[in-house]
């Protein structure tokens, strides 16, 4: 039996019937929001099978005197 799953497939053992979309799948593997990392090989997203979905584990620490720009960035996610 293997060992990686699809990360769609992944998905809809971890979260059941409503499974997030794929690409916010991707969002989540790309920031390694998925214990342990999911790999890439070629054009597919490969899972552990005993992966779970962690989420953001850590918040970056700000101070009243960091840039207003950055604060921004910080509290929405965009560049821009």
């Amino acid at each position: 039996m293997a060992r990686l799953l699809r990360l769609s497939d992944w998905a809809k053992e971890e979260f059941g019937d409503n499974p997030p979309a794929y690409s916010t799948l991707l969002t989540y593997a790309k920031n390694k929001m998925i214990y342990p990392p999911p790999r890439k090989a070629g054009r597919s997203w490969w899972v552990d099978k005993g992966a779970r979905f962690t989420g953001l584990i850590c918040q970056p620490e700000t101070k009243k005197s960091d840039d207003p720009r950055l604060l921004r960035i910080l509290s929405d996610g965009k560049a821009t």
